[in-house]
């Protein structure tokens, strides 16, 4: 069964190095920067693309990390569709936020602590004139649950993100661990060969008992 969510990291570095180079004094005017080049085999549109879609990622991860909903809800999809690690599936920003305060805020929350790596496993493909893209990567996911226990969980995700006028966003996620490798299955075979291990000592005392009481009648 799959396990979750949600999806990205690394925060910004200082601005103040922004400020430190001086403007050029000249009696001519200055003529203007010329644009970056594309990277070869790439359209300047489509470079444009991967740099946004680039730093989608980025900030998103940053958000999921410093555990700040309100950046996280700024890039999603109105219409969002999202299907967690627990298998229950997310549609609208609203049902975003509840589902988040229900994992993560509150005296009744599930998570204590989580964060978040994210790697891509290529460029994303753009598609209706890259207006949409999809991805897909790798994470491992680190949580610090309410009942004590902390466990890192490597996952598979798959994206779909749309170019709005207010820039790319996440219209769709679907992360999933594997069912058959994982930390919480790990955990469950171990208290399974101690339960059973448990049980034959127990059942060997049991038959030892037993064995006295007939050779005393």
């Amino acid at each position: 069964m799959c396990k979750l969510i949600v999806a990205l990291m690394l925060l910004a570095a200082s601005p103040v190095l922004a400020q430190t180079a001086p403007a050029p004094t000249t009696d001519s005017a200055a003529s203007p920067a010329p644009a970056a080049a594309a990277p070869a085999g790439m359209t300047p549109e489509e470079a444009a693309a991967h740099k946004g879609l680039r730093g989608l990622r980025d900030r998103l991860v940053a958000a999921v990390n410093a555990k700040d909903p309100d950046a996280i809800e700024a890039d999603l999809d109105e219409d969002i569709l999202f299907t967690a690690m627990n298998n229950e599936v997310v549609h609208g920003k609203n049902e975003a936020r509840a589902y988040y305060a229900k994992m993560l805020v509150g005296s009744r929350r599930i998570v204590e602590d989580m964060s978040l790596t994210v790697d891509v496993d290529d460029l994303s493909i753009l598609l209706a004139d890259g207006e949409v893209a999809m991805a897909a990567g790798s994470s491992v996911a680190k949580f610090d649950m309410m009942v004590g226990d902390s466990f890192e969980v490597p996952l598979r995700w798959t994206a779909t993100l749309n170019n709005t006028d207010k820039g790319w966003k996440v219209a769709s996620i679907h992360f999933s661990a594997n069912m058959f490798d994982n930390p919480l299955m790990a955990g469950f075979r171990t208290f399974a060969y101690a339960l059973a291990g448990g049980i034959g000592v127990l059942g060997l005392i049991i038959g030892w008992l037993i064995g006295r009481r007939r050779k005393r009648a």
